[in-house]
């Protein structure tokens, strides 16, 4: 039962519809409160805020697993929130008519999808089964003409500026966050790509990348051993073979092929293994490494995010000696590596909040 009144926080995007906006559920959508600013369909920001005001259906459409939720403005309803499995459809748009049916809503003010691969040209094939979605498709099915179809790590950088302080968890560098600045998303998990999320007058910008693909910088004999070793099986060593899920257990085979460890072995036992924990200390020197390297070439004044169940499980490990000493030995910017934060994001919710803010840009 959603409640009848619910309150869109003031995030960085204030800017776009007021610093703080009151919403009712009636008549299947959100309808904004009237307010001394917003008699006669206006809201303090103008007659766009009505727009805004509106049901908005986000989705997290991963390989296994699609979540959805409706939005109004950047504020998510957790109580909307549902995981299905997509071994259990045969297309989005099933999941899609599903979750509409069983929340009897009849139309949406917008729709916006994030998905693990390549968005472009109003159309998204997801890399790990075999789906393609189509704007027109979304735009069918939500009855909306707003329709939007971004990365998954897009949607990770959207969802930055709508984060609170307990979404957040400090890991190395300075502990100030600065949303007004640049803010880049490093996503560690089954595989490795970044988001840079640059603030605008008009909103956020999340550009595309695709940085798991560029070429695993090496600074010392034992990383240039794992590389070796990538040029010979692969003729090319990069970033996303060391630096994700499989790299961990790829940095053992190298270093300790008498000692197989997938990489779930390799953090359960590093407490107490000495062998282990070199692993994880190799592993966030490359971590470090590419970071800081991303840090100079973006300049993400208002922090560096790390997401991803990885990232969460390295958390403990990371220290001055493995992911620091790698982060900051940059020669003579090494001292301004030093002024930049490294964060852990610990909302599980943080792609749908990222489609929420995407549509309230307009």
């Amino acid at each position: 039962m959603l409640p009848k009144t619910i309150v869109a926080k003031k995030s960085f995007n204030a800017a776009l519809y007021g610093d703080k906006q009151l919403y009712k559920w009636e008549e299947n959508r959100f309808l904004p409160v009237e307010t001394r600013e917003s008699r006669n369909g206006e809201s303090k920001m103008g007659r766009g805020m009505m727009s805004r005001g509106g049901v908005h259906l986000v989705a997290d459409v991963g390989g296994t697993n699609t979540r959805l939720a409706l939005s109004a403005g950047t504020a998510l309803r957790k109580e909307t929130l549902k995981r299905y499995e997509n071994a259990t459809a045969s297309c989005l748009e099933d999941i899609l008519d599903r979750y509409i049916s069983e929340m009897n809503v009849s139309s949406f003010d917008g729709i916006c999808i994030a998905v693990a691969g390549p968005a472009h040209q109003d159309r998204a094939e997801l890399t790990n089964i075999d789906w393609t979605i189509q704007k027109s498709a979304l735009q069918k099915i939500a009855k909306t003409e707003k329709a939007g179809i971004i990365n998954d790590m897009q949607a990770q950088g959207y969802a930055l500026s709508a984060l609170e302080n307990a979404d957040i968890k400090h890991v190395y560098g300075t502990p100030h966050v600065d949303k007004t600045k640049r803010m880049l998303v490093c996503g560690v998990g089954t595989g490795f790509n970044i988001a840079l999320s640059i603030p605008t007058p008009h909103g956020v910008i999340v550009p595309p990348a695709e940085a798991g693909h560029t070429r695993l910088p090496v600074r010392n004999a034992t990383e240039q051993k794992v590389a070796d070793y990538l040029i010979k099986k692969n003729g090319f060593a990069e970033v996303e073979e060391v630096i994700s899920g499989r790299g961990m257990a790829l940095v053992n085979h190298v270093l300790y092929p008498n000692s197989p460890r997938t990489s779930q072995d390799v953090i359960q036992s590093a407490p107490e293994n000495a062998e282990a924990r070199h692993v994880i200390d190799v592993f966030c020197g490359f971590a470090g490494s590419y970071f800081g390297d991303l840090a100079l070439t973006t300049l993400p004044e208002g922090g560096i995010f790390l997401i991803g169940g990885l990232a969460r499980a390295l958390e403990p490990f990371v220290s001055e000696t493995n992911f620091g000493a790698a982060f900051c030995d940059k020669g003579r910017f090494s001292e301004m590596n030093k002024s930049f934060g490294v964060n852990l994001v610990v909302d599980d919710f943080a792609a749908l909040r990222g489609c929420a803010n995407y549509l309230s840009q307009g």
